[in-house]
């Protein structure tokens, strides 16, 4: 249910591509176990047996030319669809996620059965690449271009990500040529710091470049839990567990932008329980497990792709149904309706709920006016005797 918070973090917002977070974590989620846990050190993902070879054979890594010289020349509004652009070739050319990994970086993780196949898949890339690239005024190749095949030598997390920027160091070294393919086994990545680095008075400082590396990606790793913990905190209703209000709403700006992609209709519902006075006259305490008990007969009636959540902080919910027009909703919300009616025999006090339900695009275009239209139709609910479900007019 809290999926689409924690992608918020794992999204490049302006090409929509996944980013650098999502890449990592998309890694660590392919990769075997790694060497064992030693005294003060996290789980060493960086050995070489760690990334799962079976999963990912190849991984191509796209480093954009020219930006600065775009962004002078034409404006960064100009620079910033030139990357969304970047972001679109790869996926639609390669038919996998792409990563968008920094400002210009750009990477896809590829499985085919062959070589020939990886080699044909970037040939389809660059031509389309030198097409467009002119077009779009890039004064040389729209980006320098590697491909490292992973399938021979099984690569660690933290050597995977040395053996890309060692492969794009090397063709940017080579000004004429703007796509190159490396063999994993090819490099020879050097793990110690030179001996001029280091400082005479601290010998602690010969660590190694590959540990240095790991630490970082440990880091990163890291504050995406810590980033996700903090959106669950913020988007959850502390009572029932579901998403709040917040969370409701971002959810409908979604299934807008969703809707108005695929020319289909979703429903909003809002639900608010009748005369449950009763429970907060016992407690606080009778009150939270009331709601709690409403809270899983929703749950219970509705689809796994419907989205529930506690709208305010009383025993009002709203719950939004894709693919589902005013008529499929009014259904929906008469089982709800009956469904609540029934469970509620067994509880303290028997208790209804009014409904009210307003659709995209037909009651309204926007998150706002959909709440004001949806609130209309409970409040409708209610003044006409309570227990019963009315759609927006």
């Amino acid at each position: 249910m809290f999926a689409p918070f924690s992608e918020l973090f794992r999204i490049d917002p302006l090409t929509g591509c996944i980013n650098y977070l999502g890449f990592l974590e998309t890694l660590v989620h392919n990769s075997l176990p790694g060497a064992s846990v030693q005294e003060g050190r996290p789980r060493e993902y960086g050995s070489r047996e760690a990334l799962d070879a079976s999963v990912f054979s190849a991984v191509l890594y796209a480093d954009m030319n020219d930006i600065d010289v775009l962004n002078k020349t034409k404006g960064h509004a100009y620079v910033d669809s030139t990357l969304r652009w970047m972001g679109i070739l790869l996926q639609e050319e390669s038919g996998c996620q792409a990563y968008r990994l920094g400002g210009d970086e750009f990477a896809v993780l590829l499985r085919l059965e062959t070589r020939e196949a990886h080699l044909a898949l970037v040939d389809r890339i660059l031509k389309r690449m030198e097409l467009q690239a002119r077009q779009l005024g890039f004064p040389q190749a729209a980006a320098d271009t590697v491909l490292v095949f992973l399938d021979q030598a099984p690569t660690g997390l933290d050597l995977l990500l040395l053996l890309m920027e060692e492969a794009m160091r090397i063709i940017k070294r080579s000004p004429a040529c703007h796509f190159m393919s490396f063999e994993a086994a090819d490099f020879q990545i050097q793990t110690q710091i030179p001996a001029r680095w280091k400082s005479s008075h601290d010998p602690q400082l010969s660590l190694s470049v590959r540990w240095l590396s790991f630490n970082g990606l440990h880091d990163v790793l890291a504050m995406g839990k810590i980033l996700d913990e903090t959106k669950q905190e913020a988007y959850t209703d502390a009572i029932s567990g579901l998403p709040n209000m917040k969370a409701a709403r971002i959810q409908m700006e979604k299934a807008i932008q969703n809707a108005a992609a695929s020319h289909s209709p979703f429903s909003t519902m809002m639900i608010d329980g009748d005369n449950i006075r009763a429970y907060n006259r016992i407690n606080y305490a009778a009150g939270d497990e009331m709601i709690r008990d409403l809270c899983a007969v929703l749950r219970e009636s509705v689809r796994p792709s419907d989205f529930v959540a506690r709208w305010r902080t009383g025993d009002e919910f709203m719950i939004v149904l894709a693919d589902t027009s005013a008529a499929g909703a009014a259904i929906l919300g008469e089982r709800i309706r009956l469904a609540v009616r029934e469970a509620s025999k067994a509880w303290r006090f028997p208790v209804t709920v009014s409904i009210g339900i307003a659709s995209y695009p037909a009651h309204a275009g926007d998150v706002d006016s959909l709440v004001d239209r949806v609130e209309a139709a409970n409040k409708r609910a209610k003044d006409q005797g309570k227990d019963q479900v009315v759609l927006a007019g």
